[in-house]
């Protein structure tokens, strides 16, 4: 098993998810994109479209870079790190005052 450290950073817990569950992360990074896409379809408001397409790029370039072994891309991009640190964090059932410190030390 991969252990977290007792303060771990964004890069700490999307590692974890990579090495614990590699497709199911990947699968629901897919499930992400889809969503934001749905919503970038349906949104009269252009910036919100804008926001949304955004956000599923970022899920697509984070699935690309765990296919690619590459989590330094990830948190070394806001948008990715973002999106995979919420998902990453909902399927390691790590509270938000955990993800948001992670957040802010990454």
């Amino acid at each position: 098993m991969y252990d977290l450290p007792e303060n771990p950073t964004a890069r700490d817990i999307i590692q974890r998810s990579i090495v614990c569950h590699p497709s199911l992360f990947r699968e629901m990074l897919i499930k992400q994109a889809d969503m934001h896409d749905d919503y970038a379809k349906v949104t009269s408001d252009i910036r919100a479209k804008q926001g949304a397409i955004a956000s599923m790029n970022a899920c697509f370039f984070a699935y690309d870079a765990i296919d690619n072994d590459d989590v330094d891309a990830i948190v070394s991009r806001c948008g990715p790190m973002v999106i995979a640190l919420n998902v990453a964090c909902k399927l390691q059932c790590i509270p938000n005052h955990i993800r948001t410190a992670a957040a802010i030390a990454s």
